[in-house]
């Protein structure tokens, strides 16, 4: 009989899968031009997509953010 692995490792996991997801995120924040430290805060909270696409269309990367947050 196989035994599950304890609950705060299998916590611990899914905690590390969302750090690497944000930090993701922030890096293709900060590649289409937002500062760094708005990237980082707002990573989880904005898609990067839509971001992306008005900064494509001559939006600068800041009132993209502002746009979209």
């Amino acid at each position: 009989m196989a035994s599950s692995p304890p609950l705060d490792t299998e916590f611990d996991s899914r905690r590390d899968q969302q750090v690497i997801v944000r930090e993701w995120r922030a890096e293709q924040l900060r590649r289409i031009g937002v500062p760094p430290a708005h990237a980082a805060l707002f990573a989880d909270l904005v898609d990067w997509h839509t971001i992306a696409d008005l900064v494509a269309r001559g939006c600068p990367p800041t009132l993209a953010l502002k746009i979209v947050r």
